[in-house]
């Protein structure tokens, strides 16, 4: 028999930095009032799926957290947070718009930066194999607490972009050629036949239908 589980790949709702495009990273902003308006528009939508998911894990970030909490009060569960799941430190620019990158004299690392973000790094940063290596452990470690159990995982663009590569077998160089949208929604589908791993792949990518 055929046992189909989904992990249902969020990432927060915006933020103010979002919205003054501001390099955020690791550091802790809260959602803004839209944000938490579009945790409310994703959760609605996952109540409303006949497939319904058994557990909430967040990264242990504001942003995703709250994005989580507003989920799993709508469908009666808990949270489960983890500072594996967290963006990808970004260093000397995290506070950052572009424009005070390049004043402070970063232009060039910044213009080869948005070429190759995976060879060019912020000063002081966190490198991209360190960051996939952390994020793919917390999905191992997922995976074995809830080996079957349909899940909702509330990250940032740079988690939930991994996940995704994990499924589709793509490589850590590949990590930033996914743009994710605050609140979308994104399905890895798995299948098991008697309890053994036949199928994986990604059957909805970056939705954000539910935001109207």
């Amino acid at each position: 028999m055929t046992h189909i589980r989904n992990l249902y790949l969020i990432r927060h709702g915006i933020t103010d930095w979002n919205r003054e495009f501001r390099m955020q990273g690791q550091t802790d902003i809260p959602l803004s009032t839209e944000g938490l308006e579009q945790a409310g528009c994703v959760a609605e939508r996952l109540a409303a799926f006949s497939s319904k998911p058994s557990v909430v894990i967040s990264s242990d970030l504001s942003r995703a957290r709250q994005t989580a909490e507003v989920i799993a009060e709508r469908l009666h569960l808990c949270v489960e947070t983890t500072p594996l799941l967290r963006e990808t430190n970004l260093g000397d620019w995290e506070g950052l718009t572009h424009d005070e990158i390049n004043a402070r004299g970063d232009a060039e690392l910044f213009a080869r930066y948005q070429e190759n973000s995976f060879i060019n790094r912020p000063p002081n940063s966190e490198t991209l194999e360190s960051a996939w290596e952390r994020m793919t452990t917390a999905l191992a470690q997922i995976k074995t607490r809830y080996p079957t159990e349909s899940l909702v995982i509330v990250g940032h663009g740079g988690s939930m972009r991994v996940l995704l590569y994990e499924a589709l077998g793509a490589p850590v160089e590949t990590m930033n050629r996914i743009w994710l949208a605050n609140a979308s929604l994104s399905i890895v589908e798995e299948r098991f036949r008697e309890g053994a791993l036949i199928r994986r792949g990604v059957s909805l990518l970056n939705d954000t239908s539910h935001l109207g």
